[in-house]
């Protein structure tokens, strides 16, 4: 039988379900490439300002036979792109052509933006097949990089004590979304005002990612919310990530960042994960002592790979 080979736009939430399958199914069965968490998916599709539009602009989802093998990815304004495959169909003819197919798009997307070159998001420093693929098409690794933390959640995790008056819960909904994207704004520093910034919030709240009993939170004794964290648990591979996490300027020093970080590891190892993860950039000393303090440990970099077109 003749083997259909193709590849469609993204059409919306059942395709973002067959993106994160395709994940999860990588982690599990495969582990020298590095499959980004499902939940990293859902913070950059769902969290950010893009329409649906942007998204079949920007992933397109790759078939045999009808039936999905991978996506892949190309952000023009980050100059960045992504491919993702089955593991059966890593280092083969389908993965070849579809890693030219991206990088030529990513390359016409970023020349008409007027950028000089393009990048991979993380690719770890294990996968050796990837990585000879990347630099045979003239890709070279950069300097900066990402450490993979773990975080084991089969010991008891330490209590933490909180300042006077203070408690630690998850959101309530989206009542209390002014005083949320307050929280985030105070950390994110997007560049966008804040009458900009909390009606983003609020569209990440009404996605159908978003589940307030992993949007954790310190409140403070004024009613302010001090330090926050979101969660996102994988239910195959039983490891749960964190992204965003952190603590208002106006409550630092304080150990809220540790007291909503414990609080989200025993969120995660009730719902049943054996590991806690995140991501953190090479240079940031001061988030990867904060998580070695925590109890994280490092496992792995993880590089991107970059090429001027």
């Amino acid at each position: 039988m003749k083997t259909t080979f193709r590849s469609r736009p993204y059409t919306g939430l059942n395709d973002f379900i067959i993106m994160t399958s395709i994940l999860m199914v990588g982690r599990k069965t495969s582990k020298r490439p590095y499959y980004i968490h499902t939940g990293d998916l859902s913070w950059w599709m769902f969290h950010d300002d893009h329409e649906e539009s942007h998204w079949r602009e920007s992933v397109r989802i790759w078939e045999s036979n009808r039936n999905p093998i991978g996506w892949s990815m190309v952000d023009p304004e980050w100059y960045s792109f992504d491919v993702n495959l089955l593991p059966d169909f890593r280092s083969t003819k389908e993965e070849t052509y579809i890693l030219d197919w991206t990088i030529k798009k990513i390359e016409e997307g970023v020349r008409k933006n007027g950028g000089s070159k393009i990048r991979t998001v993380w690719i770890s420093e294990f996968d050796d097949d990837r990585i000879n693929q990347l630099e045979k098409r003239g890709f070279k690794q950069d300097d900066d990089f990402m450490w993979y933390l773990e975080y084991p959640l089969g010991a008891q995790i330490p209590e933490m004590r909180l300042p006077k008056d203070f408690i630690v819960r998850p959101i309530r909904g989206e009542s209390e979304i002014q005083l949320r994207a307050t929280a985030s704004y105070d950390i994110v520093k997007s560049g966008c005002r804040y009458d900009e910034f909390w009606p983003r919030y609020q569209r990440f709240m009404r996605s159908p990612v978003y589940n307030p009993q992993f949007d954790i939170v310190t409140e403070a004794p004024d009613g302010q919310l001090a330090s926050f964290c979101v969660v996102w648990p994988d239910p195959v591979n039983h490891i749960g990530l964190f992204e965003p996490v952190g603590a208002n300027s106006n409550y630092m020093h304080m150990g809220l960042r540790k007291v909503v970080v414990t609080a989200g590891l025993k969120r995660l190892k009730a719902c049943g994960m054996d590991q806690a993860m995140t991501c953190v950039k090479d240079n940031d000393s001061s988030a990867i002592n904060f998580f070695e303090g925590v109890g994280f440990i490092k496992i792995h970099k993880l590089y991107s790979f970059v090429k001027n077109v």
